[in-house]
C-alpha cells in the first residue's frame, strides 16, 4: 500500500466509523487524507469501493486469538481466563465498539461486510472456543454439551452486561478496570454450569 493510499484509509476508516456511510464523502475523505478527490479516484473507484475496502480491513483479526493472546495448551480455567480477557479487551475498545455499530447500521446495504466481521471476528473466536471445549469434554472436564452453544454462552457471559449497553449508547455503567474485574467470577460461573456430571 501506498503513502497516499494509506492516508486516505486511514482518513475513510476514520469518518465512517465517526459518521457512518451515508453521511461520509468522498470530498470529505479527500479533505481528511489531505489530498485530491481525484486522488482519492485513482485508489479506489466508487465510495461503496473504499468502504467495503476498509470495513474489510477493519473486520479481519477482530476476535481472532493468536498464540500471543491465548494459550491453548495451559490448563483449563487458565485458557477461559485468557479468553475472558481477549473478549473484554475488543468490547471495552471504544474505536472495536464504534466499528462494531457501523458494521451493524450498514450490514443491510452490505450483507457482506457482516458476514466478514462475523466471521473474521466473534465467529472465529467462537469457533476457536468451541473446538477447545470439544477438546475438554472429550478429556471429561466438561459435562458434554454442544460445544458451539457453550463457546456462545461463554462470550455472552463475559461480555454481554458491557457489550451492549456501549453498543446502544457508546458508553458504560462501568469503566474498563471494573468490567475486567467480573473474568474470575465469569469463569467460575461458566466453569461451575459446565462441570462434568
Amino acid at each position: 500500500m501506498t503513502e497516499k493510499q494509506r492516508q486516505i484509509v486511514d482518513a475513510a476508516c476514520k469518518l465512517f466509523t465517526e459518521q457512518g456511510y451515508e453521511v461520509t464523502s468522498m470530498d470529505k475523505v479527500a479533505a481528511e487524507a489531505n489530498v485530491s478527490k481525484r486522488t482519492v479516484y485513482s485508489y479506489f473507484e466508487s465510495k461503496e469501493d473504499l468502504f467495503c475496502s476498509v470495513m474489510s480491513g477493519l473486520c479481519q483479526g477482530f476476535g481472532e486469538p493468536t498464540p500471543d493472546d491465548i494459550d491453548f495448551s495451559a490448563d483449563y480455567r487458565t485458557v477461559l481466563v485468557l479468553s475472558a480477557q481477549l473478549i473484554l479487551s475488543k468490547v471495552t475498545d471504544v474505536e472495536k465498539m464504534r466499528l462494531m455499530r457501523t458494521v451493524i447500521g450498514e450490514v443491510e446495504q452490505f450483507p457482506l461486510i457482516g458476514q466478514t466481521f462475523w466471521n473474521e471476528g466473534p465467529g472465529k473466536m467462537r469457533d476457536e472456543l468451541a473446538d477447545y471445549f470439544q477438546a475438554m469434554q472429550t478429556k471429561g472436564l466438561m459435562k458434554k454439551s454442544d460445544p458451539v452453544i457453550a463457546a456462545a454462552q461463554f462470550q455472552g457471559i463475559v461480555a454481554g452486561p458491557f457489550m451492549i449497553q456501549t453498543l446502544f449508547s457508546g458508553s458504560c455503567d462501568w469503566s474498563r478496570e471494573e468490567a475486567f474485574a467480573t473474568i474470575e467470577d465469569a469463569v467460575d460461573g461458566f466453569m461451575k454450569a459446565h462441570a462434568p456430571e
